[in-house]
């Protein structure tokens, strides 16, 4: 069953309209505040102009490709390294004993020490 609507409904919904529609200020307070094509022009060059310049700066495919060809020399070679002292380890505390001794021959022999680094 469909409902009329009566003068009084209208009137009240003709009331809310009217109180809740935009005027003519309010338009233009918005109008003030928003961008205008020219602004959205230049913000469009300056995202253009910025893109490109960081495109320059972004390393290519290939220098990233130079980087891991280097790493893995790198790398290759800090294992030939470890490979080459991986027997020298023991040395060290032999070092330190003889360094010991230098020390006591040296005060033996009444020698002035350098003080060592």
């Amino acid at each position: 069953m469909v409902k009329k609507t009566t003068l009084n409904e209208v009137g009240e919904m003709i009331r809310h309209v009217v109180k809740h529609m935009a005027t003519k200020e309010d338009i233009a307070e918005v109008r003030k505040e928003m961008a205008t094509k020219a602004d959205i022009t230049d913000v469009r060059g300056e995202v253009t102009t910025g893109f490109a310049s960081i495109r320059k700066e972004m390393a290519t495919k290939a220098d990233i490709a130079g980087i891991m060809t280097e790493l893995a020399d790198i790398k290759q070679r800090l294992k030939a390294v470890e490979r080459a002292v991986e027997n020298h380890s023991g040395f060290s505390k032999e070092i330190d004993h003889a360094f010991e001794r230098i020390v006591a021959i040296e005060k033996h022999l009444g020698i002035k020490q350098k003080v060592r680094a």
